[in-house]
C-alpha cells in the first residue's frame, strides 16, 4: 500500500517522540484532507455531552448554537473511520511503522474521532458544564501505553482550538501528579515542567502530530473559528 508520507523519517520520529512527546510534521495530501472536510459536512453530528440526542449538521451550528438552541462546544462524528480517506490515514504503512516502533508491536486496539469544535464566545465554566474539560490541562491513561496520531483538517491557530502541549512531561511525574486526578493546574504543570517547555501546534490544513498523550495537554477553546479535527488512538 502506497504512503501518504513519503518523505518521513520513521527511526528520527519515534526518538523525537520518545524524547519530547511528540513529533510535529506529518502532512495529509490535499485531497485527503478535502474528502474528510466533505465527508464531516455531510455527515449527522452529535453533542459532546448528549451522544444519543437529537443530531445535527455542521451548517445548523451558528456562534456555537445549534439550530434547536442547544449551546454547541463539540459535535462528533460516528463512526469515522466508515470515510475511505479516514481508513487510508489509519492504515497508512508508515504511520502504522511509526507506531509498532513506539509501542514495541502492533496496536491492540484503534479507535477514531472525527470532531468539529465551534467558535463562541461561550466561557471556559460553560465548556467544562458541556464536557469539553480537555481545554484543561491533563494527561490520558489508556492501558499500559499508547500514541495518538492527529490532523487538522482545517487551517487551525491559537483562536480556533490549536492543540496546546508540555514538551516531556510524558515523563518523570511527580507522585502528586500520578495519584488522585490526571488533571493539572496550568500553573501547576508550569512550574513542574517550565513554561518554554509549552508549545501550541499551529498549521494549515493537513497538518499532522504524533503524541504520547500521557503527556500534559489540553485544547485551545475557539474563539475566532471552527476546527475540524481527526484523531486516531493506538492502544497497546
Amino acid at each position: 500500500m502506497p504512503t501518504l508520507f513519503g518523505d518521513a523519517k520513521i527511526a528520527d520520529i519515534v526518538q523525537t517522540i520518545r524524547d519530547e512527546a511528540v513529533f510535529v510534521g506529518l502532512k495529509l495530501p490535499g485531497h485527503i484532507v478535502d474528502e474528510i472536510r466533505t465527508f464531516a459536512l455531510s455527515e449527522p453530528l452529535h453533542a459532546i455531552y448528549d451522544p444519543k440526542g437529537p443530531t445535527f449538521r455542521y451548517s445548523d451550528v451558528s456562534g456555537g448554537v445549534a439550530a434547536d438552541g442547544r449551546p454547541m462546544p463539540i459535535g462528533g462524528v460516528s463512526d469515522p473511520a466508515r470515510c475511505l480517506a479516514v481508513q487510508k490515514v489509519i492504515n497508512d504503512p508508515v504511520l502504522r511503522s511509526i507506531v509498532r516502533k513506539y509501542l514495541g508491536h502492533e496496536p491492540r486496539k484503534i479507535t477514531t474521532i472525527l470532531d468539529w469544535s465551534f467558535a463562541s464566545s461561550m466561557s471556559d465554566e460553560e465548556r467544562r458544564r458541556l464536557k469539553h474539560g480537555v481545554i484543561d490541562y491533563h494527561y490520558d491513561v489508556e492501558g499500559y501505553n499508547f500514541v495518538y496520531a492527529s490532523f487538522y483538517i482545517t487551517d487551525t491557530d491559537r483562536y480556533s482550538g490549536a492543540h496546546v502541549m508540555m514538551k516531556r512531561s510524558h515523563k518523570r511525574k511527580p507522585l502528586r501528579m500520578l495519584f488522585g486526578s490526571a488533571r493539572a493546574s496550568q500553573e501547576a504543570v508550569y512550574r513542574q515542567y517550565g513554561r518554554e517547555n509549552e508549545i501550541t501546534i499551529e498549521g494549515p490544513a493537513g497538518t499532522g502530530f504524533v503524541q504520547d498523550t500521557s503527556c500534559f495537554h489540553r485544547a485551545s477553546p475557539p474563539t475566532r473559528g471552527d476546527r475540524l479535527m481527526l484523531a486516531i488512538r493506538f492502544i497497546n
